[in-house]
């Protein structure tokens, strides 16, 4: 399975940039894995500005709990 993790900004502390995971139905979409990187890549920046994140990261694995990351973490 592939899918797209999108990042926002943390709360805490006050003034922080730092980047967190977003959680929700709306923090992941999952991706066909017959799909070339280069089609993840614009389906997953779209997405990440569709929905207001501010970051995303491409994931491989069998599960959400059994995954990896197969890329960096791109800003939107």
């Amino acid at each position: 399975m592939y899918y797209v993790q999108f990042f926002q900004a943390s709360v805490y502390p006050v003034g922080s940039a730092e980047l967190i995971e977003a959680c929700g139905d709306r923090s992941v979409v999952i991706l066909d894995g017959r799909m070339s990187l280069p089609s993840m890549h614009r389906i997953a920046a779209a997405e990440c500005v569709k929905r207001g994140y501010m970051a995303w990261q491409l994931f491989m694995g069998e599960a959400f709990t059994r995954s990896c990351s197969i890329g960096v973490i791109h800003h939107a």
